[in-house]
């Protein structure tokens, strides 16, 4: 997982080394890495724009999908929609159509769980690394969380539902 760095500075360019640890950052810069580019965004974060791969593997891509998209996956039934809301927001609120229910504050260990046992608590069979997967919250935060987690894991087809419940809602 990329994190993201703070700096006062205009735009620069750093060097990322990838461990199994995670990644270090060296602003020394020399000839025989390849460099990420860094941007500064309204919060003084700089968030990455080039995306290199590091031994030769690549992060995978978390997509993020509206409504329209979010949609026409139900229609085609070719995905799992994960809500990772409480079970407390669901019964207030409703929830997506076809979408189980893994609270966030769960979903580390859910995905630690054995298939059997997985598919006990959660009424579906645990998913493979190539599956796709639409995680959805209220309004794409804690959804986009639960993305970043199972793609450190090693899941390749992760989506973000960015509208979120109340997107849905809203174009009711």
């Amino acid at each position: 997982m990329l994190k993201i760095l703070k700096s006062n500075f205009s735009p620069f360019m750093v060097q990322m080394y990838h461990f199994s640890s995670g990644i270090i950052v060296n602003k020394q810069l020399t000839k025989k890495m390849k460099h990420m580019i860094l941007y500064k965004t309204n919060s003084n974060l700089y968030s990455l724009i080039q995306n290199c791969s590091f031994a030769d593997t690549s992060s995978p891509i978390i997509a993020d999908i509206n409504y329209e998209k979010l949609k026409e996956l139900i229609n085609q039934n070719e995905v799992l929609i994960i809500d990772v809301r409480t079970k407390e927001e669901l019964a207030a609120t409703g929830v997506l159509p076809n979408s189980s229910n893994i609270p966030l504050d769960e979903l580390s260990t859910a995905f630690e769980l054995t298939p059997e046992i997985f598919l006990e608590k959660y009424y579906i069979p645990k998913p493979d690394k190539d599956q796709k997967i639409v995680f959805s919250c209220a309004k794409g935060i804690r959804s986009l969380k639960a993305c970043h987690y199972v793609t450190d894991l090693g899941y390749k087809n992760v989506f973000n539902y960015t509208e979120g419940w109340f997107g849905w809602e809203s174009h009711k």
